[in-house]
């Protein structure tokens, strides 16, 4: 895996990044905030009142962590795992980040079902087939 991965799939650009902030979160003056009904003590700050339709948004690239991971199907999960903690920091933000993502792209609690196939449970409770990348039940390799 790649030492920069972190930086790679999360510090791209955001769309809308050179938009101007109209944010200014002044405090109101006292004849400003003597003539309100005592509501809050700064101006608004949201996103919304910020950029309008053109907000900031977060633009992550998984391109390469799709491609590391499928370039790791038929080797065993918990050698490909053991890179993947080497070089990503779990205790960063972007490091939590970027295993999660591998936690959405790698189903690791597979198992076969009575008529032999794959299925997971999904979190709302429903158990599906499983589609993608996944740890085989058996022999944990990643298929």
């Amino acid at each position: 895996m790649r030492k920069d991965m972190a930086n790679v799939v999360t510090e791209k650009p955001r769309r809308g990044h050179a938009n101007p902030s109209n944010k200014w979160g002044r405090r109101l003056t006292k004849d400003e905030y003597d003539l309100d009904d005592h509501g809050a003590s700064r101006a608004p700050v949201s996103p919304q009142r910020q950029y309008g339709w053109n907000a900031k948004e977060f633009s992550d690239v998984l391109g390469p962590l799709r491609r590391y991971l499928r370039k790791q199907v038929g080797r065993p999960w918990d050698k490909v795992w053991s890179e993947i903690t080497v070089t990503l920091d779990s205790r960063s933000l972007t490091g939590q980040h970027i295993f999660e993502h591998i936690r959405w792209e790698v189903e690791q609690e597979a198992w076969l079902g009575d008529d032999g196939r794959l299925c997971h449970k999904r979190r709302w409770g429903t158990i599906e087939l499983v589609s993608g990348l996944y740890v085989h039940p058996g022999n944990r390799l990643l298929c």
